[in-house]
């Protein structure tokens, strides 16, 4: 009988706290891999020293590509083959070692990271996670080389990134030589000039005597018969990447080019998606605290009211919170590194929670930084309204946030579910199975009725850090009552209660974030000592103190009545079609679009790099 993966984030929602998971703090890279941190280091330096000559994030944004030479040279500096097993080419970097990398490209351009984080966190990882040792030697090494890009091609245009539910479907030919792929597929980076691509359809399947249409996942190029690249989309932010749409016409895909198991394809566009967050996550990370020293430069330099704006004390707030969430993505990056290469750990809610939480963070500090900047921030040629339009992005990619708030909560009181039904069905049972079923329903009611001790840090702590690890139990133990009472009230009914559900997400996010943050400060202070690390204890305070109230809003507001009154005005708004307001000092006829004019380009090049 095979165990289920653990997950510290998972087993919050029934108030369970897992220590080994998350202490003591994960070792640094220079710790754990001397040898790999300075193969790091080196290509960072290498990358740098590109910027301003071969790489010019202004001019990819005003021409909407990446030259060919640049791709050349991330190629010559392995950058393509970061994720890429030794053995194939690649670097065959650790999940720590990918992350920092990543997260050094999206600092130096977000396009660029996109472009890298594609081909070998999405594209080239699924190949390389799933892919059969044949598919491996046949497309790896060419990938690791830069001889031609990888794509991953799974969002289609009434679906999204919904993999249960795509639309595109595969049939065998009649003389079972050759899958027959049709569908759309948009967005996909790297799209039109890939000559690799990992992409998913429905496919017929037999399960429990009947047959059902289950997604697989497939290797494609765009030589096979039936592969069109229809357009590139012109875009916000990220104008250096490029993302197209694909129609595959009855593309013939032979039977040896199925990745994974027929059937089988959410595993890997799960797994591969795991990975494309944490690279999201990194990079955002990375990106927030590339900000916070722009801001902080301009609020020295620039003089208002006859002194800095960084002595008003707005600027000086704005800072401290963009210093604290920057110090808590990063925690959750670091530990996120290590849970990924844990193979007993599902870390798939942890990359969620990361990713929602360093995506938002990056929007309000780009946010910032143009609203500190005031005109200047809204004008070329500074870079200000450029790395905002870059960072808007980040909230869609490898998933919505409201889509993995969802993920997050409707995983998260799985278990819990299924606690209280079993208990449902023993108190239905007659008095007279009391004898058989009273130990076991006892126990059942005590865990409900949350009688006995909640669940507690055991991890011996700091006395500095003590206050905050008491309010992070309270929290945890009233998360679990915040699940099972939502349970109890709405049922099955819970998925429906949207606005309910996100507050559990929150809560969750804002568990995940803190542990990480006592973890990685708890570690600082047995290395260092309390005096050597007063800065960080100021972020810990401070992050602590404003995640505890954002907790206690939502777990306040977890069945707001408001909620209810939302959910008239939107129907109201959709029967009228928009504002209803008959009376308003603004009452101007306006001319809205029911389809809206996608603007459309004819793409360059469909095959290989060039």
């Amino acid at each position: 009988m095979s165990i289920a993966p653990r997950s510290f984030t998972r087993d919050l929602f029934a108030g369970e706290i897992h220590d080994d998971l998350i202490f003591p703090y994960p070792d640094s890279l220079e710790q754990r891999d001397p040898a790999e941190a300075a193969v790091v280091a080196r290509i960072i330096r290498e990358l740098n020293a590109l910027v301003g000559d071969l790489i010019r994030p202004d001019q990819f944004d005003e021409d909407e590509t990446i030259p060919e030479p640049v791709i050349q040279a991330f190629a010559r500096l392995g950058l393509l083959g970061i994720s890429i097993p030794k053995e194939y080419g690649g670097l065959g970097l650790s999940t720590a070692g990918y992350a920092r990398l990543f997260a050094a490209v999206a600092t130096v351009d977000p396009s660029l990271a996109v472009l890298v984080g594609v081909h070998c966190g999405l594209g080239g990882k699924a190949i390389a996670l799933y892919g059969n040792e044949a598919q491996k030697a046949r497309y790896l090494p060419m990938l690791a080389r830069g001889e031609t890009l990888a794509a991953y091609a799974l969002t289609e245009p009434e679906t999204g990134s919904d993999a249960q539910h795509i639309v595109t479907s595969a049939r065998l030919n009649e003389a079972g030589t050759h899958w027959l792929v049709s569908g759309r597929k948009y967005w996909i980076g790297n799209g039109h000039r890939a000559g690799v691509l990992a992409t998913f359809a429905q496919t017929p399947i037999e399960r429990d005597g009947k047959i059902v249409m289950r997604p697989t996942a497939f290797i494609i190029r765009p030589d096979m018969p039936g592969f069109h690249v229809e357009r590139t989309f012109r875009k916000l932010g990220i104008k250096g990447s490029t993302q197209a749409e694909l129609r595959f016409d009855n593309m013939e895909v032979p039977i040896d080019h199925v990745l994974g198991e027929v059937g089988k394809g959410f595993k890997v566009a799960v797994h591969a998606l795991n990975a494309g967050r944490l690279s999201l996550a990194a990079g955002c990370t990375l990106g927030t605290r590339a900000i916070i020293g722009q801001f902080v430069q301009y609020a020295e330099e620039r003089v208002q009211f006859g002194k800095p704006l960084a002595d008003f004390e707005i600027t000086q707030r704005k800072m401290a919170d963009m210093a604290a969430d920057q110090y808590a993505s990063d925690s959750m990056i670091g530990m996120l590194t290590s849970l990924m290469s844990r193979p007993e750990v599902d870390a798939s809610l942890e990359a969620a929670c990361a990713k929602v939480f360093a995506s938002e963070m990056v929007w309000r500090a780009a946010d910032e930084m143009v609203q500190l900047a005031g005109g200047r921030g809204f004008s070329k040629p500074w870079p200000y309204e450029r790395q905002l339009r870059d960072a808007r992005i980040n909230r869609i990619f490898e998933g919505a946030n409201e889509i993995l708030r969802l993920f997050i909560a409707l995983n998260g009181v799985q278990g819990p579910a299924e606690t209280l039904k079993e208990i449902g069905d023993a108190l239905k049972a007659p008095m007279q199975n009391m004898g058989i079923l009273g130990e076991f329903v006892v126990g059942k009611v005590k865990s409900v009725l949350r009688v006995g001790d909640d669940a507690t840090v055991d991890t011996p702590m700091h006395a500095r850090l003590q206050p905050h690890r008491k309010y992070f139990e309270k929290h945890v133990a009233e998360l679990r009552t915040a699940t099972d009472s939502a349970i109890m009230a709405h049922k099955k009914q819970l998925i429906d209660r949207q606005m309910l559900v996100e507050r559990l997400s929150n809560m969750a996010i804002e568990l995940y974030a803190r542990a990480c943050v006592l973890s990685r400060t708890q570690r600082l202070i047995r290395e260092r000592g309390l005096e050597a690390i007063e800065r960080e204890l100021h972020l810990c305070d401070l992050f602590c103190v404003q995640s505890g109230r954002r907790f206690k809003e939502n777990r306040e507001n977890l069945e707001s009545p408001q909620d209810a009154t939302r959910r008239a005005i939107a129907e109201d708004l959709r029967e009228a079609g928009g504002g209803f307001v008959p009376d308003s000092v603004l009452e101007v006829p306006l001319d809205i679009r029911k389809e809206p004019v996608v603007p459309m380009r004819t793409p360059g090049h469909a095959v290989g790099i060039g």
